[in-house]
């Protein structure tokens, strides 16, 4: 008799022992693949009993004995299981292997039609359109919710737009311009200057606009311009200084257009990412010519159709020089933005997503239109298919959202002074905070709100709590998941004593209950640090080596370097000869005599371009390890003198050249080959200079 799924179920069931520590595999089960208990386990609330026979979850599994699982022979299997009272019950079943393999199939295909009907669809067009309209199109729900609890997707509805006439949410977009206007004469920064009301230039032709407001848009666009893209991955204080530089040389855009490539990216020299110095010398050769010729006659265009068209300028660039310059009601995320919305609007799923991006432009858009309709009497209605006037309300919108996330709303390791921040009433992840806090009786007088959600109309950008804990690698253990908490509050504050916490409490009763005490703002901002979330990279960058050769002409101590080429990684930048490394190479784990054959090769083929046959002296200086963006590069730099000088001609100078190492030292290259260039001079120095 064989003893399905079903019946030893409800066997146990009769013996008072829970059905789901049954063991219920076979011995020649495998493990089934995409069998991650995290990935698609259910709550046990929604496990239906008759379905227990297609069960997905994974099961415990026992070694099969090897040579017994081809017999098609009857055999007995002792099962052992534990009640509730930890007793234990022995039961004999009789199975056969055929029927064990058969059940085998069958689990193995429930789990991957389980895995497969819950997979998430790829985005589209349409889905993303749909999904916006069901988070904007009705107002969001009053009530906050903790973290764990399911919400519609109208609850990241921006509290900050639940009504463009909303006076709550009006006084706070007021509030965050005039907290701005406030800090941004205190943070003053060369690119911030007041606003040219650009309406007649918008509304007119340019030749019909005043005497000199053209040319003062185009500079004030072209500092805007250039200041956004010093900022792409470049902390503030250290773009000041290249900035203010960079302006002295060329003053315009004009200058720049006419400028040498080895000029523009000497003035980046330093700044990293040296694609966008090429791009912007682009950009101006294509902004300067009049519009006869294709071009902009110097000005940038004020829509970002046009400006995204332009070489190096994206989403976020184009709408912030729309927005400051042009007073256009254009959004602009940065990654700033990004950590203040997301906390706005409670938003918990994987910013890397596109769903959750389109989700935050279309709220920065939504915003900085209602910012731009704020300084007008228009009604809803009259508003209604209309262009937003403009004005300087947009930019300083825009500035001041980064500046809210760039000095309050902080993330990474610092925490959030939430208490600063103009418009932390309307934040999200702010009032879950104090739900939080006042479920630890930290905030007295409130009354905990909630509202359940059917789990099917729940909001599918947000992950449940149980797969963020999986992409974390951590238990889901209950006790592990409070020991987490804990820790987590720790880790930004320190830990404070149980009779710290009671005479903050205490404080709280005596004080204004409206303001939180010490203690609840910790556990406030905790949860606050928690956005926004980001999917753990698996992923590692792949690694590539190459080795980088200083060669150097004894008769008069000059170098051999070489330009890159004007396209690709660091395009037109100068470097000492290099080649890239075949990918399985072994290069750490060769020998000696193999690597020098190698370094061999590679001279033969460099020197024989400058008619050198020949070559003295060579020695391994060591390795420099370098990171980019996509990939790890390690460089093994060696060092090379000749016997005889190599020949220069005038034909190869502009892609190859000798040169001392005072030019090299002012010369153009990357970073990491900065480094290498390092290692080459200090074993000069131990050398003596010889």
């Amino acid at each position: 008799m064989v003893v399905t799924r079903r019946q030893s179920t409800r066997n146990a069931i009769d013996a008072n022992i829970d059905p789901l520590e049954l063991c219920t595999a076979a011995p020649n089960d495998a493990d089934p693949p995409n069998s991650d208990p995290d990935s698609d386990s259910s709550a046990l609330s929604d496990i239906d009993e008759s379905e227990f026979e297609s069960d997905p979850r994974p099961s415990k599994r026992r070694k099969t004995v090897s040579g017994q699982g081809a017999r098609a022979v009857r055999k007995t299997e002792t099962t052992t299981v534990k009640t509730r009272t930890t007793k234990t019950v022995t039961r004999r079943t009789k199975t056969s292997a055929v029927t064990t393999t058969a059940a085998a199939s069958v689990f193995t295909s429930a789990t991957k039609t389980s895995t497969t009907t819950k997979a998430k669809p790829k985005a589209t067009a349409a889905s993303i359109k749909d999904l916006l309209n069901q988070v904007f199109s009705s107002p969001p729900p009053s009530e906050p919710c903790v973290a764990s609890q399911p919400h519609l997707l109208n609850y990241h509805h921006p509290l900050l737009l639940s009504s463009p006439s909303s006076p709550v949410a009006r006084t706070a977009r007021d509030a965050l311009l005039t907290w701005f206007d406030y800090v941004s004469s205190d943070r003053q920064m060369p690119w911030r200057k007041p606003w040219i009301d650009t309406t007649s230039l918008l509304s007119s032709p340019s030749c019909a606009c005043p005497h000199g407001l053209k040319e003062a848009v185009a500079q004030r666009a072209y500092e805007v311009l250039l200041s956004e893209t010093m900022l792409q991955q470049t902390r503030v204080s250290t773009v000041i200084s290249y900035y203010n530089r960079w302006l002295a040389a060329l003053p315009t855009m004009q200058s720049l257009a006419a400028a040498r490539p080895e000029d523009v990216l000497s003035l980046w020299k330093g700044l990293g990412y040296y694609s966008r110095a090429t791009r912007l010398h682009s950009l101006a050769q294509l902004v300067c010519p009049p519009s006869e010729q294709g071009g902009y006659d110097g000005l940038l265009p004020h829509t970002v159709e046009k400006l995204t068209q332009l070489p190096g300028v994206g989403r976020y660039t184009a709408g912030a020089v729309a927005c400051i310059v042009y007073g256009r009601a254009e959004p602009m995320v940065d990654g700033n933005v990004i950590r203040v919305l997301t906390r706005q609007l409670g938003l918990r799923g994987d910013v890397k997503s596109k769903e959750v991006l389109e989700v935050v432009w279309e709220a920065a858009k939504r915003l900085v239109e209602a910012v731009a309709w704020d300084g007008t009497d228009a009604t809803e209605e009259e508003r209604e298919g209309k262009e937003a006037p403009v004005s300087d309300g947009p930019g300083r919108w825009g500035q001041g959202l980064m500046e809210l996330g760039a000095t309050v709303c902080l993330g990474g390791s610092a925490k959030p002074k939430c208490g600063l921040c103009p418009v932390k009433e309307t934040c999200r992840a702010y009032q879950e905070g104090v739900e939080i806090a006042t479920q630890k009786e930290l905030i007295p007088g409130r009354k905990v709100m909630g509202k359940v959600v059917d789990i099917e109309d729940s909001c599918t950008l947000c992950p449940p709590p149980e797969a963020e804990e999986s992409d974390k690698g951590e238990s889901r253990d209950a006790g592990t998941e409070k020991r987490k908490k804990k820790d987590d509050v720790s880790a930004f504050f320190g830990k404070f004593k149980a009779s710290a916490t009671r005479h903050e409490k205490e404080a709280t009763d005596e004080s204004d209950s409206t303001e939180p005490s010490l203690a609840a703002m910790q556990v406030i901002t905790s949860h606050c640090s928690k956005y926004p979330y980001t999917k753990p990279k698996t992923k590692k960058l792949r690694q590539e080596e190459c080795l980088v050769v200083a060669i150097r002409r004894s008769s008069d101590g000059r170098y051999l370097i070489h330009k890159r080429p004007a396209k690709g990684l660091l395009a037109g930048m100068w470097e000492l000869p290099s080649h890239t490394l075949a990918a399985n190479s072994t290069w750490s784990h060769e020998s000696v005599t193999k690597r020098e054959d190698q370094v061999r090769m590679v001279l033969e083929e460099v020197l024989k371009e400058v008619g050198v046959k020949s070559w003295g002296r060579k020695e391994e200086l060591g390795t420099v390890p370098w990171t980019f963006s996509h990939f790890k590069l390690v460089m093994h730099v060696w060092a090379v003198d000749l016997v005889d000088g190599g020949r220069e001609e005038e034909s190869d100078a502009k892609m190859k050249r000798w040169a001392t190492m005072d030019e090299i030292e002012e010369e153009n290259m990357g970073t990491g080959m900065k480094k290498c260039w390092e290692l080459v001079k200090g074993s000069r120095d131990l050398a003596g200079g010889s």
